[in-house]
């Protein structure tokens, strides 16, 4: 979807974010002691009611924890090779682990670090990019230069030494995308992108 894509994935999930910042300060000057939704549930509607947001918020976990455990696991394997099932095993174990030995305090910890560690490389990687290999006047020429490919000239460069290519539509950035204005990467005219 080109940038388009990044733009209305951002805006859809800063609606819920906004909602929650008005709606949690809300909450806790009416139930101070509450903890969790299924709480406040349970005191306005019943136990009926509250067994029935235990098992949906316990739905939304599960498929929550399952996408970042996933997400988790593709970016190991475009890092590393590792295969994904190993990763989506060992990720967690990983958690389990500081999580047993420092408990809330190491949890906490390890976020600030891995937030940091994430900022470090993409700084590095923004640096790199737009300082020393080129510049954004480049990188959006590039872009555009890769719009006007044809699947001939993709099949050719992906090709390995031998003539091979490992070339697939759709699995790399090569080419116009369909549904953007006039194929390009760098658009918000994006049937796809909108949908999203």
């Amino acid at each position: 979807y080109g940038i388009s894509g990044a733009y209305w994935y951002a805006a859809g999930a800063s609606i819920q974010v906004l909602l929650f910042g008005v709606l949690a300060i809300e909450i806790k000057r009416k139930a101070p002691t509450a903890h969790t939704v299924c709480e406040m549930v349970r005191a306005r509607w019943g136990r009926q009611a509250h067994l029935t947001f235990l098992f949906f918020c316990l739905l939304a976990n599960m498929i929550v924890t399952s996408m970042l455990l996933l997400g988790g696991a593709a970016t190991v394997n475009a890092l590393t090779g590792m295969d994904i099932n190993v990763a989506s095993f060992l990720i967690p174990w990983g958690v389990i682990l500081y999580s047993a030995v420092g408990g809330l305090q190491a949890k906490f910890i390890a976020d600030y670090v891995y937030v940091t560690v994430i900022f470090v490389i993409l700084v590095i990687c923004i640096y790199t990019v737009y300082v020393m290999e080129s510049s954004t006047t480049e990188v959006y020429e590039g872009l555009q230069t890769v719009t006007s490919y044809t699947e001939a000239q993709c099949t050719r460069f992906f090709a390995d030494q031998d003539g091979n290519s490992f070339y697939e539509p759709g699995q790399y950035a090569c080419g116009a995308v369909p549904g953007n204005k006039e194929g390009s990467y760098v658009t918000m005219l994006s049937s796809g992108g909108a949908m999203f």
